[in-house]
């Protein structure tokens, strides 16, 4: 018997580019599809590459609870947010990642550290 509602444990959804390059990857200790699009997330761990050759990772997000669509490239959480990249870390809650826009919306509570030299801030 085959529950819809049933949850998907320690799974990962890859996608990729049009050239076959990785674009992002979706991990999660368990997930419940709420329809065909939107799928909650339970510990999400969420790696974005840079989509070329290089494989290169450009960010990570970690957090407890979030919402993703996959088909649309989208992954919102109304919770805590860490998100971690080469040259900064970032923690909020609220947020949302437009992936096929590559923009980071986080909304309440955020604190950025740079992990690079601020050359002027003028």
């Amino acid at each position: 018997m085959v529950t819809v509602d049933a949850p998907v444990i320690n799974f990962r959804i890859p996608t990729f580019t049009r050239e076959g390059f990785r674009s992002w990857l979706l991990c999660g200790a368990e997930g419940r599809y709420l329809n065909a699009n939107e799928l909650v997330v339970t510990n999400l761990n969420l790696t974005v590459f840079s989509g070329d050759a290089a494989n290169g990772v450009e960010y990570v997000f970690l957090s407890p609870t979030a919402v993703a669509r996959p088909n649309d490239g989208q992954v919102r959480g109304p919770g805590v947010l860490r998100l971690i990249a080469t040259e900064f870390e970032a923690i909020g809650e609220d947020w949302l990642y437009e992936h096929r826009q590559k923009k980071i919306s986080l909304h309440r509570n955020v604190r950025v550290v740079f992990h690079a030299p601020l050359k002027s801030l003028f």
